[in-house]
């Protein structure tokens, strides 16, 4: 990368990465990749997506205007370069002359006007473009290549937050029923449950590594197995813990942790009388710490979480803050408790060991372990006392990680007293220094964590289960697997 200083402007060209033509490429079955995913459909319309697998493939359907790799960090996507004012709240994008549609037309700054604006419409089903929202003044279009986004203020995750997936530029052209897509894989019709994604010919920008890409969906711990062992599948994503910890697995197939910001937070809810009182949260903060430092609930994949924000989010000073459990005490009266896990966040085991631990100190515990959508009916009813949620921050930012505290959020039956810490965090969100704006966050959120409306409980790898004919970029500063960042060994 170039910098180069222009009076009050600062030019951000990327030098050319490996930009290769794909016009004489002939997709081979070694070059094909078999994917099992577990979320409920796979979509091409970038504005309802919701999980992180359906951003997964978005990202080889769609270019954002920039992108990030784990390799060079924010690289050139549709623009091929950009300009920040001084002041940190003006980004204008100069559009690539290789960026095509799937339809073979340039794409133009109006095409990213519109990609956009789908976000921001007031009635928009986008579930990321309130992010946009909080930060954005105005779009203006410069001419046929170049467009400018002012910011209300200077906001330092910008780029990492249009690098999203999500935020990927379809043509102006398309509709609900075709979207047109701009990335290095364009979707092919086949039968029955199955998506595949191959090679766009005339993609020029980056080079991409794998011929085409299929989509199974598959829940099941058995058939998941079965499937790998008999090399019909080569890689299993963020399918249950059973899948990755299981014996049955072949030797030549490989288990592994990929980094990611998923945490797992325990939502209280406040409409229980008996939750209301902070003390009574603080019991089932330490029931349930006590059980998961001592009882082994969490396996390979996880590591105990004390504090809302992840590791890898906020400076090494917010994580020092080692909570105090105190041994919990044995409820005089006995009290029902309806709890709610994730499906294959957790063992089985594990859930077990948790219910067993809030029994064995008082509560008579009523849970169930939901899968895929069925989740969201205890949440929106409010059906729940304690509800064991699993959530990816939309970037690595500590904004990335507020949406289940929205009072406006699907979880508002919950009500959680937390009007106020978003007026303190509109106040922080705008600041030159990413640092101070990291630590001002850091004092509100240690004041509100500690009254227990929430309990962190665990930070969550995603695993996978591949065979060796796969290699895998680094991950270790990666927020999470980049499928486009897999390579198949010679």
């Amino acid at each position: 990368m170039k910098i180069k200083i222009k009076s009050n402007v600062i030019t951000f060209s990327i030098l050319a990465l490996g930009m290769v033509s794909m016009k004489n490429t002939v997709a081979k079955d070694s070059e094909k990749l078999e994917v099992i995913l577990t979320t409920e459909e796979i979509l091409a319309d970038p504005i309802k997506c919701k999980g992180y697998q359906q951003f997964q493939v978005i990202n080889l359907f769609l270019d954002p205007l920039v992108r990030k790799t784990s390799a060079e960090g924010l690289i050139s996507g549709i623009a091929s370069k950009w300009d920040i004012t001084s002041n940190n709240t003006e980004y204008i994008f100069h559009i690539s002359d290789k960026a095509l549609f799937h339809n073979e037309e340039e794409v133009t700054a109006e095409d990213v006007l519109f990609s956009f604006n789908r976000h921001l419409e007031p009635n928009s089903s986008s579930g990321i473009g309130i992010y946009l929202k909080n930060i954005l003044d105005k779009i203006t279009i410069i001419d046929r290549k170049t467009i400018k986004f002012k910011l209300k203020g200077p906001y330092a995750p910008f780029l990492d937050l249009i690098a999203m997936p999500g935020f990927g530029i379809i043509s102006r052209k398309s509709n609900e029923s075709n979207i047109i897509g701009s990335g290095p894989y364009q979707f092919k019709k086949t039968e029955g449950n199955l998506e595949c994604l191959i090679r766009f010919p005339s993609y020029k920008i980056l080079k991409n590594h794998i011929a085409s890409f299929c989509f199974h969906i598959e829940r099941d711990v058995e058939k998941t197995i079965n499937y790998l062992n008999a090399k019909k599948i080569d890689l299993a994503m963020g399918s249950p813990l059973e899948v990755a910890l299981s014996p049955q697995l072949e030797n030549d197939l490989v288990d592994s942790p990929t980094f990611s910001l998923v945490t797992t937070h325990v939502f209280l809810n406040h409409s229980n009388n008996f939750l209301k009182k902070k003390e009574n949260r603080e019991l089932v903060r330490n029931i349930l710490y006590q059980a998961r430092n001592t009882k082994e609930i969490l396996t390979k994949f996880d590591t105990p979480l004390n504090t809302f924000f992840p590791k890898g989010i906020m400076t090494e000073a917010y994580y020092k803050n080692t909570p105090t459990i105190v041994p919990p005490r044995r409820l005089q009266k006995k009290r029902n408790l309806k709890v709610v896990f994730p499906y294959g966040i957790f063992l089985e085991s594990s859930i077990k060991k948790i219910v067993d631990s809030l029994e064995s100190h008082g509560f008579i515990v009523d849970y169930i372990n939901v899968k895929g959508k069925d989740l969201l009916e205890p949440i929106l009813k409010g059906e729940f006392d304690l509800l064991f949620i699993p959530y990816q921050g939309v970037i690595p930012d500590p904004d990335g990680y507020l949406d289940l505290l929205n009072p406006k959020s699907i979880f508002s039956k919950a009500k959680l007293p937390t009007v106020k810490l978003f007026d303190q965090i509109k106040n922080e969100r705008f600041s030159l220094d990413k640092i101070e704006r990291v630590k001002k966050y850091e004092k509100i959120f240690y004041t509100f964590e500690k009254e227990f409306h929430i309990i962190p409980f665990s930070q969550n790898s995603i695993p996978i289960v591949y065979n060796k004919k796969i290699k895998l970029p680094d991950l270790n500063f990666s927020f999470h697997l980049n499928l486009r960042e897999l390579e198949l060994k010679k």
